[in-house]
């Protein structure tokens, strides 16, 4: 395997083929039972039903036996709500960043073709979170902004900026505007975020996750107020090239902190 070139787990052998199969089985019996119960449970409380969340998290990791590491380079008031933006890799970017951010309430800005895979979709849809049209613009922007309520509630919002997940040549794609728009329109502060090694674990194109640890570095919050949206895409994408490990990750290189 050349440098950049990355994989998951490698299904060969049928005790392999098994172990996938298996897996694969845990992981659907675990979001078939949560799902619904965290539906049913977001019509009376959402932040109740987040919470639910993490038992499903945790057991997909525990599963694939993959580990969360984190590194918080200030502190953060799990009180407040904050813009949290992340690069993006890999699907187990969203888990990593569910552990990492674990004292936090957190609602994704997620693309509605999302709300289409099957259970997990439709819980994404009913419990609270952020589902974003990119081929209606009006609804996209109305759907940011209503996102303003409940962080005033206190809730945090987790945006992939790049929209999607970048392939094992880039180091990042080109950043939306939307999610900082929405820090700039309701004044709440952006913390960056870099995810690494997770591409390791299941890079795109991969079915098949392999074990090991993920590490994400949450840097300290930068103020909006006074700050230009592109000054702001400046900041956010040299903190996350600072610190991302492409030399494990693939990617152009950068120097690793935390």
């Amino acid at each position: 395997m050349t440098r950049g070139e990355t994989r998951g787990g490698v299904v060969g052998s049928p005790a392999l083929m098994l172990l996938s199969a298996l897996q694969i089985l845990l992981v659907a019996i675990d979001t078939i039972v949560i799902a619904p119960i965290a539906v049913a449970v977001a019509l009376v409380d959402e932040n109740v039903s987040y919470w639910l969340c993490h038992v499903w998290v945790r057991l997909i990791l525990l599963i694939y036996g993959v580990r969360v590491e984190r590194h918080h380079l200030a502190a953060l008031d799990p009180r407040r709500a904050y813009v949290f933006m992340s690069n993006h890799r890999s699907q187990f970017d969203i888990l990593a960043v569910v552990v990492a951010l674990r004292e936090f309430q957190l609602r994704w800005v997620a693309k509605v073709e999302l709300t289409r895979v099957p259970v997990f979709g439709w819980a994404l849809k009913h419990t609270g979170h952020i589902i974003i049209d990119r081929s209606d613009p009006k609804q996209a922007v109305a759907s940011l902004r209503a996102a303003h309520a409940k962080m005033e509630a206190g809730v945090s919002v987790v945006i992939f900026p790049e929209g999607t997940r970048s392939p094992a040549d880039r180091a990042l794609l080109p950043f939306k505007k939307g999610g900082f728009m929405l820090a700039l329109e309701t004044g709440f502060p952006i913390v960056p975020i870099a995810i690494r090694g997770s591409r390791r674990i299941l890079p795109r194109g991969s079915w098949q996750p392999a074990p090991g640890v993920i590490d994400v570095v949450v840097g300290p919050p930068l103020a909006v107020e006074g700050t230009s949206r592109e000054e702001l895409i400046k900041r956010v994408q040299q903190f996350m090239l600072q610190n991302l490990d492409d030399a494990a990750d693939g990617g152009a290189s950068a120097a690793a902190a935390g």
